[in-house]
């Protein structure tokens, strides 16, 4: 049921003493089927879940005391806030009457287009308070983007397990593997067409069935070299662990190949380092950054003087980088990357294939050489090979695991979601955005958060734009989402 929380004004107590009691608030109370187990219990959650989202409850009832505008919870919080308000006591007595001050209410909404254009508008100044309130942008498998909080959330039943089964519905990704496979099935049904009336030794065929051959065996080991690379990766699932740090989110985007850029962009916007003429930087008399990475970036910057800001962005990306390892470890402890050495495992699968297929086709071309056979269309065959695997290398090389690449899905439009809020709040940007931002979407999104000449600065000089750029539009695919209400409240 959607729903609204209404909260009386000027009743609450200060921001640091408020989270403080809601902290001590022992919803569990010692009992042996706890408030956290019966949550698990009722949605089918893993308890580690269930903790998790009673965590983000407790920060959604310290943004509707202190935001000052109207709040709505996502599905999985507002579950928890169902849950509590079973608990009469501990809801009215304790929660409003103890530790907020106030009664703290929740109700249906009226239904309607309008209703849930204001919903979903008040959900994203929600996510944008979490972000101000907390740090760090709000966990996207408890928070997600107002398209799944208004798209999924009014579908949810309740079922009794005992009378029926439950089967989950088919999705799109388990599709790709029969496309391929038909593709593989096809390839070998051509190769063995033309076998027919050929010679067993493949070096004997002519040409146009020796190519056929050979890009057949291509199209036949494209499929396998993806799936090893899949498998290898790991299982699909959710991430269920503890938040991301601004700057884990950073390092798993792009595989990682923007962290420099995004901190150094930071560094800039929060005025703890400013852009000099002719590619140089130097720090400001700012206190250091707190976030260590990005202290560990303002240190490699000089501490009288100036820095060469190309040295410094080769420095601030380089592996042994003690900041650096640190953030890496701690993704790999969360088994959202994949460790160095695995990484280059599976990066050597497709090279191991294109060289076996290299080897093969020159081995024919040395034959065709000897019978004074055209070689040509072979020749172009293997070029054409070599760049398909460079640029493979390029664009897919293996990074984060499946787990990771899934949450990273999440996160892009939840991101965007921020962009359009701090947008339309008029604010500046803060510099945990401008990182994601880069991370997510490149050095040329800094353009559309009005810092064009930080862009053009931090890209290549043979790739830099120039220009101021805008200040930013609403971006991308913002927080829109169907759905016809919400939950919410009055803050104060």
């Amino acid at each position: 049921m959607k729903n609204i929380a209404e909260t009386a004004a000027g009743n609450h107590a200060a921001p640091a003493q408020l989270w403080a009691r809601l902290q001590a608030l022992d919803l569990d109370g010692g009992a042996s089927f706890s408030f956290s187990k019966r949550l698990a219990r009722d949605n089918g959650w893993p308890e580690a879940f269930a903790h998790r989202v009673v965590g983000e409850y407790r920060k959604f009832l310290f943004l509707a005391a202190t935001c000052g505008h109207p709040v709505t919870p996502s599905d999985e919080v507002d579950q928890a806030w169902h849950l509590h308000l079973v608990y009469t006591r501990s809801y009215w007595d304790e929660l409003c009457g103890q530790v907020l001050g106030f009664p703290l209410h929740h109700g249906p909404t009226k239904g309607g287009a309008a209703e849930g254009r204001k919903f979903e508008d008040w959900y994203a100044r929600t996510l944008q308070s979490y972000a101000a309130a907390f740090g760090t942008l709000p966990p996207a498998d408890i928070w997600p983007v107002a398209a799944v909080r208004f798209g999924d959330a009014p579908h949810f039943r309740r079922v009794n397990l005992r009378r029926y089964w439950l089967l989950p519905r088919p999705r799109r990704p388990f599709r790709r593997p029969d496309g391929r496979a038909g593709l593989g099935l096809l390839a070998a049904l051509g190769l063995l067409g033309c076998t027919i009336r050929t010679p067993l030794n493949p070096f004997d065929w002519y040409g146009r069935e020796f190519l056929t051959l050979f890009w057949g065996l291509c199209l036949l080991l494209v499929p396998v070299v993806l799936w090893l690379r899949r498998r290898g990766r790991g299982p699909e699932t959710d991430y269920t662990g503890a938040p991301l740090s601004t700057y884990e989110m950073v390092r798993l985007a792009s595989r990682g190949r923007l962290v420099a850029e995004s901190a150094i962009a930071a560094l800039i916007k929060t005025g703890k380092a400013e852009l000099l003429p002719e590619r140089k930087i130097r720090r400001t008399d700012a206190a250091p950054p707190p976030e260590p990475y990005e202290r560990a970036v303002w240190g490699l910057i000089a501490a009288e003087g100036q820095s060469d800001l190309d040295a410094l962005m080769k420095k601030a990306a380089s592996p042994h980088l003690a900041a650096l390892q640190e953030i890496d470890a701690s993704l790999e402890a969360k088994s959202l990357l994949l460790p160095a050495a695995e990484r280059q495992r599976l990066n050597r699968i497709p090279l191991l294939a294109a060289l076996g297929l290299g080897l093969f086709g020159v081995a024919k071309i040395l034959v065709g050489l000897s019978r004074d056979r055209p070689v040509g269309l072979l020749g172009l065959s293997l070029l054409l090979l070599a760049l398909l695997v460079i640029c493979d290398r390029a664009a897919h090389a293996v990074w984060a695991t499946n787990c990771g690449l899934r949450l990273l899905r999440s996160l892009i439009p939840q991101v965007r979601a921020a962009q359009v809020a701090n947008h339309r709040s008029g604010g500046q940007t803060p510099g945990y955005l401008v990182a994601v931002s880069v991370a997510f979407f490149g050095v040329e999104e800094l353009s559309r958060l009005g810092m064009g000449t930080v862009a053009a600065s931090l890209l290549p000089p043979n790739q830099s734009s120039g220009g101021d750029g805008g200040s930013g539009g609403d971006g991308g695919s913002g927080c829109g989402g169907g759905g016809c209400g919400g939950c919410g409240g009055c803050g104060s």
